[in-house]
């Protein structure tokens, strides 16, 4: 009975496959008619575009039957949608050419119905036939998922130089003070600029506004598809440079001035961005900025200064401008990040392993009121937390696993070292992780006029394309037990350990290593765990540190001062307290301090 069941369950399995293999076949056919259509529009030839139109009806009540498909219900696919989307076009389509909107018709065909059926196709193809097959996932990341997602304008850049691109979902009371922002900062003609809006199947009276504006790029969901909408949107962007806002900020004054230089500065350069309030990944300012001040601060701070950039392992794209030649070559947003969050962390990667550059432009301010519209998701379906998992699941590795955002305090002390360092700075990080601390480093550095220069000791050959950007030899250790000989040779002004010294087995002979590379006046940075802390007590209580990927050497502070002295280095510590601290604290108890941070130097 079982092998009965399991024969059927297989042959099942075969039809619907073969099924879902038709509906591709099908919706690829209705793309080539459909991309037929704009140029028979334009001229004229209106029988020929009737009958074309005709056919996209017939191919498209073929494919309703998938609708009601089980599988539907299942994944994430967004085919029911995309089929009404894509109906209520065809039917606005006839609806233009009957009462001779022509040039209506045109735009609606070009700009609204075929990226309706390139991503309606994509979407079919991706869920229904790739996905969650670990090998077929495998060869459509490396084979299928660039060239399928690529904007195809060949003369790119000819009639505009930026496509400003804005998505919306309701929340229409926000959008008007965006766009309200963006004309008055933004001079349309001097950059040649285009504007794209995207409404996504919003219920409030965003249809109506968007009407009023009378732009002509306007794309209408009536039904809500998330994360397609980035791919939607990028698809028609005839500029060579798109910038993605999001509705709910404001733009200020030069905004798109000063982000074009950037960009337009150095050719590994793929996106910048502004800072911005209520913004993760350390991209605000410090300055009090709020929706009633931000233009009007922004007039005096938005002036071109390159000394403000600062280069990122990863950028939030709250308002972004993206080079769209090197977009092309990795892709822009992926479709598995169903929840809509960490489509920017895996871009984000995607680029720094492609070799190309993230800025923060901070010599750029503008507003961000803070997920207005993903915020109710966060919390009700917590999309947060499911995107982290699609992320893990896609690349083996976490978001926000080591070093993907810098450390402010190490970097703060560190600073203090800066002083009277000669003009060649060469830079040894062991375990950098995505290597947000070195950049930032680096940023430092050369903002005092230094020639920064990288090296690299990792134990994890999974990161080592994370740090293509910085251009520096990486060597890979065989072990963890054995990090001290993967270090390359040289000499080093400063040596930064990422990941915990107590993590490591061969902490010993790592650190007489490194104090054998490191130049006079030369700095060793990295942390070390506090053996007696309260957090390290529960941890050994719950078997949680017993249970963990890494195992960990408990090494009391004066031994690893004693190592530092003993190879004619300087050690100086700086205990941080545990995060939650005890009610009442127990006076000269080493047990309130987490960890301390370890500046070592080498005497001139």
């Amino acid at each position: 009975m079982n092998i009965e069941n399991s024969t059927a369950d297989a042959t099942q399995e075969d039809a619907s496959k073969k099924q879902y293999e038709e509906a591709v076949k099908l919706q690829e056919f209705l793309i080539s008619i459909a991309c037929q259509l704009p140029a028979a529009i334009s001229n004229k030839e209106l029988t020929y575009s009737k009958s074309h139109i005709r056919i996209l009806s017939i191919g498209l009540s073929r494919l309703e039957f998938i609708c009601h498909d089980p599988k539907i219900l299942e994944i994430p696919v967004s085919y029911l949608a995309m089929y009404e989307n894509s109906k209520w076009t065809i039917d606005k389509l006839t609806e233009f050419i009957e009462t001779d909107q022509l040039k209506k018709a045109e735009d609606l065909a070009e700009f609204q119905l075929i990226p309706f059926l390139k991503e309606w196709k994509e979407d079919t193809y991706f869920w229904l036939l790739i996905y969650p097959d670990k090998e077929k996932m495998s060869h459509y990341y490396e084979h299928e998922f660039i060239p399928n997602h690529r904007n195809t304008y060949e003369d790119r850049g000819k009639n505009y130089l930026v496509s400003i691109f804005i998505p919306v979902y309701n929340k229409v009371e926000y959008t008007k003070k965006c766009l309200e922002s963006l004309f008055r900062n933004t001079d349309f003609a001097k950059h040649s600029c285009e504007l794209i809006l995207l409404n996504d199947g919003s219920t409030d009276e965003t249809e109506e506004y968007f009407k009023e504006l009378g732009i002509r790029k306007v794309l209408t969901l009536k039904r809500n598809v998330k994360a397609m909408i980035f791919s939607l949107m990028y698809r028609v962007c005839e500029g060579k440079y798109a910038a993605f806002i999001n509705n709910d900020t404001i733009l200020t004054s030069n905004w798109l001035d000063n982000l074009l230089t950037c960009i337009q500065s150095d050719p590994d350069i793929i996106s910048v961005a502004p800072s911005t309030p209520n913004t993760s990944n350390l991209q605000g300012m410090a300055d009090e900025f709020t929706p009633e001040n931000a233009e009007e601060k922004a007039k005096s701070h938005n002036v071109k200064c390159p000394y403000l950039w600062e280069e990122k392992c990863r950028l939030m794209p709250v308002i972004a401008l993206y080079d769209i030649d090197k977009v092309n070559t990795i892709g822009f947003a992926d479709r598995f990040y169903y929840t809509m969050e960490f489509w920017d962390d895996d871009f984000s990667l995607r680029a720094r392993r492609a070799g190309y550059k993230q800025i923060l432009c901070k010599d750029t301010w503008c507003y961000h009121f803070g997920s207005i519209s993903g915020k109710e998701d966060q919390l009700k379906y917590r999309t947060l937390q499911n995107g982290r998992s699609l992320f893990i699941q896609k690349h083996g590795v976490d978001p926000w696993g080591h070093n993907f955002c810098y450390d402010p305090y190490l970097l703060t002390h560190l600073e203090t070292t800066f002083p009277d360092l000669p003009e060649d700075t060469p830079i040894l990080s062991i375990d950098p992780g995505f290597g947000a601390d070195v950049i930032q480093l680096m940023t430092g550095l050369r903002r005092l006029g230094k020639k920064v220069t990288f090296s690299f000791a990792i134990g994890d050959s999974n990161l080592a394309d994370d740090l293509k950007p910085l251009k520096g030899t990486v060597s890979i250790a065989e072990s963890r037990y054995d990090m001290h000989r993967a270090l390359p040779a040289g000499s080093y002004q400063y040596i930064s350990i990422g990941k915990e010294i107590s993590l490591y087995p061969d902490y010993s002979e790592l650190l007489k290593a490194c104090a054998s590379r490191l130049k006079p006046g030369g700095v060793i940075s990295f942390y070390l765990t506090n053996p007696y802390s309260l957090g390290l007590k529960r941890e050994l209580e719950e078997e949680r540190l017993l249970n963990g990927k890494h195992s960990m050497t408990l090494i009391p502070l004066n031994e690893v001062v004693s190592i530092l002295m003993e190879q004619g280095l300087k050690p100086n510590a700086s205990g941080i307290f545990e995060a939650n601290l005890p009610s009442i604290l127990m006076p000269n108890r080493s047990e309130h301090l987490n960890r301390y941070l370890v500046l070592a130097t080498k005497p001139k």
